[in-house]
């Protein structure tokens, strides 16, 4: 019993912070409801596949999505990348991949990882476009207080409830004290209703549910590899930290399968991407059910069209402090205790850096791999 509450906190604090990107996908144009779909076939392969990451909106993997405009390219890009993310998982070709890159180049990656995650949280607090001074900083010092007690006592669950202490203050810190700067309702794509009847015919006979005609141009191939290379290194890197904080073994080909083929059924309609996300409930007691709980929330939300009515009280900017603390501490810091990291320190570093300098972890693995074969031409490795 005593498990109950830490886990109850992280199902719904994660389900919050998944509530602004989703809020920030349908500001991309992406509709909303197509996204219910996917989590239900994320979720449904949770227990069978032991799933501890859960699949929904994932801030970079949107705003690459967004850069094209035009829909039909766009559902054209996406489902050429589910497409191959589907048959990399299938086949098997991730774990061959990883076996291939090594341990030293994955430790430099997911390092890269965590500094990427500290950055995006900082720029929730200090960026004139994004960023909010006074609710990102309240949520890093509470987050920061929360951690540093938590771990001096010994919690299990130190990771839960930072993210759902910095959430809630710094959430009750902006309904509070600006009343005045509530976000804006999110754009509605074209076609895309409010309705949120699920139980009437009329209800999926509107334009949520339509299949959009993908339109394949150069354009579009281009974007595709892209977001194929971002959604590697997204489901990597992520999938691995939830696993590492969950202390369980992550199978890759299992949960790039299961991303690839959700985000197929999402995109097919004009849906938002669905891609691997870092989550409080790898944290908390049983951490599958957890994954599951997350996904079948934000499917209900989705599909009862009530999703940008609550998001709208909870700022972007709460999740601030919790992105720093899982970027320096559960990411960042960890890497550079890897035994991997420091015997090969100078291809490990290189990754890190990479990854970092370009946002991109798969750009990282490259710069990785290459180090490490003129190291072997060179006789230093």
């Amino acid at each position: 019993m005593s498990d109950l509450f830490p886990f109850v906190l992280g199902v719904v604090f994660v389900g919050v912070n998944g509530l602004t990107q989703l809020v920030f996908a349908q500001t991309q144009g992406f509709k909303l409801k197509p996204a219910s779909i996917g989590l239900i076939i994320a979720a449904a392969f949770t227990f069978p596949f032991g799933l501890v990451t859960p699949i929904t909106g994932q801030s970079a993997m949107i705003a690459l999505a967004g850069k094209t405009e035009e829909r039909d390219e766009r559902v054209a890009a996406l489902l050429l990348s589910s497409l191959l993310m589907t048959i990399l998982g299938f086949t098997g070709a991730i774990s061959t991949a990883l076996d291939f890159v090594g341990p030293a180049i994955i430790a430099g990656m997911m390092a890269g990882v965590g500094l990427m995650l500290t950055q995006v949280g900082v720029d929730f607090i200090i960026d004139k476009q994004k960023g909010n001074l006074g609710v990102g900083g309240v949520s890093m010092i509470t987050a920061f207080t929360i951690f540093v007690v938590a771990t001096h006592f010994g919690s299990a669950h130190t990771l839960v409830y930072t993210v759902a202490g910095s959430v809630l203050v710094s959430t009750a810190y902006y309904l509070i004290f600006q009343q005045d700067r509530v976000q804006a309702e999110a754009l509605i794509p074209e076609g895309e209703t409010e309705n949120g009847k699920f139980w009437t015919k009329a209800y999926w006979q509107t334009e949520d549910w339509k299949v959009v005609k993908p339109k394949f141009t150069f354009k579009s191939i281009l974007a595709a590899l892209a977001l194929i290379c971002l959604g590697v290194g997204i489901t990597v890197s992520f999938g691995a930290i939830n696993a590492s904080v969950a202390g369980v073994e992550q199978n890759f080909d299992r949960l790039t399968l299961v991303s690839g083929i959700a985000g197929f059924a999402s995109e097919l309609f004009g849906g938002m991407p669905l891609e691997t996300i870092i989550s409080g409930t790898a944290a908390a007691p049983w951490p599958v059910l957890g994954s599951f709980s997350v996904m079948i929330l934000l499917a209900i939300l989705l599909i009862i069209g009530v999703v940008t009515k609550i998001s709208k009280y909870i700022p972007t900017q709460s999740i601030a402090g919790f992105l720093v603390i899982i970027g320096i501490f559960s990411t960042f810091l960890l890497q550079l205790r890897n035994p991997a990291f420091g015997e090969n320190i100078v291809i490990a570093g290189i990754t890190m850096a990479v990854t970092k300098l370009t946002n991109n972890p798969f750009l990282g693995v490259i710069a990785g791999l290459v180090t490490r074969q003129f190291g072997h031409i060179i006789g230093l490795v």
